[in-house]
């Protein structure tokens, strides 16, 4: 039968003191708190630790030996004290991450590079899926994705707002129509994430919703840039995926007086409440950035 800890140190402390008053005192406990403890654990061990008299106790035989097991086990709670405070001091331990292939390829692949810097002792495990993975059930510790988690069981705290871009080679514009209103994209080819299934744009208080039909469709938007590179079509990017596309000049933005509706990015793990010290500094890392263009200065 499990025995309390408290209850161990109790009698460990009677033991020391030599009287059921002196360990009250020291304790801050009722002397018949204590006594009746004392009693209540010789009961579930089924055996007297202490043999009493009306001047002062002694140990039984049965009462030396568990006494050394007792102080084995409170040396030992010590060192398990101690050993979290060192980890609350220095996290370490492993952190499983996930997130889609676009941004863990990029945005999370600079910011745990950061973090590594920051905190040595704490291994990464990452996967960088298109999939949408199970954190209770996979085993995840936190996932870096764009738009705030649906199922309510789960925490997700906003990191910051993601712009997109539409955007094209030159090659591909200048043999292509002129556009000049988002009611143009239904005669060009657009490569785009099969989750999108419509375009946003707004300029000023006008909005534009464009429905994308029979189009160039991917589950993963760093195919989608690659296309658009080589000249395949328009697509729709968040900042994230730019990185120098465009001082190469290899992107152009078009229609840059329509704006695209972005992204919130979260940060989302399965509870608020006693995450690991390694957990904990990731998540105050990673709210600590902020805005996304912290990655993408300018």
């Amino acid at each position: 039968m499990f025995k309390s800890l408290q209850d161990m140190a109790l009698f460990a402390l009677v033991a020391e003191c030599g009287s059921f008053t002196a360990a009250a005192q020291k304790a801050g406990l009722p002397k018949s708190s204590v006594s009746h403890r004392i009693s209540q654990l010789e009961n579930s061990l089924g055996i007297r630790l202490l043999n009493r008299t009306t001047r002062k106790l002694n140990l039984t035989f049965a009462g030396e030996h568990y006494l050394v097991h007792c102080r084995e086990m409170l040396t030992a709670s010590e060192r398990a004290d101690h050993a979290i405070q060192r980890l609350r001091q220095n996290p370490s331990g492993r952190l499983r991450i996930t997130s889609p292939a676009g941004i863990g390829a990029t945005l999370l692949a600079r910011m745990n590079a950061r973090f590594q810097e920051a905190y040595p002792d704490v291994t990464l495990d990452v996967s960088v899926s298109d999939d949408m993975r199970d954190l209770v059930l996979e085993g995840f510790d936190v996932a870096l994705r764009t738009g705030k988690p649906q199922d309510s069981s789960l925490i997700g705290r906003l990191i910051g707002h993601c712009p997109r871009y539409l955007l094209a080679s030159p090659d591909y514009l200048a043999r292509s129509p002129a556009l000049t209103h988002p009611a143009d994209l239904t005669s060009h080819r657009c490569i785009a994430h099969k989750a999108w299934t419509e375009w946003v744009f707004h300029r000023e208080q006008t909005w534009y919703r464009c429905v994308l039909t029979n189009q160039h469709r991917t589950d993963n938007l760093l195919y989608a840039r690659e296309c658009a590179v080589a000249g395949a079509g328009l697509t729709l990017l968040p900042t994230f995926l730019l990185e120098d596309t465009l001082t190469r000049g290899v992107l152009t933005p078009v229609l840059p007086e329509w704006q695209a509706e972005g992204n919130d990015l979260y940060l989302v793990y399965p509870s608020r409440k006693l995450n690991s010290p390694a957990l904990a500094s990731y998540i105050d890392f990673a709210m600590a950035f902020g805005d996304i263009k912290d990655f993408y200065p300018g």
